[in-house]
């Protein structure tokens, strides 16, 4: 990784940490600050790292770039809306493949999301399981919550997001993958 890489990675992931937060950070909730910190950190990285492996894994150059106006109206949109309304557009792993190839271009995309869903469904059972806990359902429970999110958002067939780039590859791919995620993001806000 080069210095710009992970510095964007770092601007990115305290961003990403303030737009899911700012409620919590407002009021002094160190706890739940920790939560999220701990909860947004992971998914976000996580989810980037996974392009980028898989990126790396099959040839292709990939490198993270954050996007400086979408983590400025990532900011904007927390603070203004006291975190009602969450925007994340942080940046994106770009990837240089010599010929495109739609199938692998999906395979990097999907990655992302497809951690996000399996740490989801990871902290769902410890919350399912460890219901006596408080703090570690607690932070089981955030951590999943702000994966299922990012797993549901990123998959929304709507361009840039890596959703577009599945489905143009593969609907069925697609399908199952948000599906996947919908049901995640479900059990948080609906059963949970």
């Amino acid at each position: 990784m080069d210095a710009r890489e992970v510095l964007d990675l770092l601007v990115s992931t305290i961003v990403v940490f303030l737009a899911f937060s700012i409620n919590h950070v407002m009021a002094g909730n160190v706890e739940r600050m920790l939560a999220y910190l701990l909860a947004t950190t992971t998914a976000f990285l996580l989810h980037e790292l996974a392009h980028r492996g898989v990126a790396r894994s099959r040839g292709v150059y990939a490198v993270y770039r954050a996007w400086y106006p979408g983590l400025l109206l990532a900011l904007v949109f927390a603070i203004g809306t006291r975190g009602r309304f969450i925007f994340v557009a942080p940046g994106a792993v770009e990837i240089y493949m010599p010929i495109y190839i739609p199938g692998l271009e999906a395979t990097i995309a999907v990655a992302g999301p497809i951690v996000n869903t399996v740490v989801a469904l990871t902290c769902l059972l410890l919350v399912l399981t460890q219901a006596q806990l408080y703090s570690l359902t607690m932070y089981a429970y955030t951590v999943g919550y702000v994966n299922a999110f990012l797993a549901f958002f990123n998959l929304l067939p709507i361009p840039p997001l890596d959703g577009f780039k599945v489905l143009r590859a593969s609907w069925v791919r697609w399908l199952t993958a948000f599906t996947l995620a919908v049901a995640m993001l479900s059990a948080y806000v609906f059963l949970l």
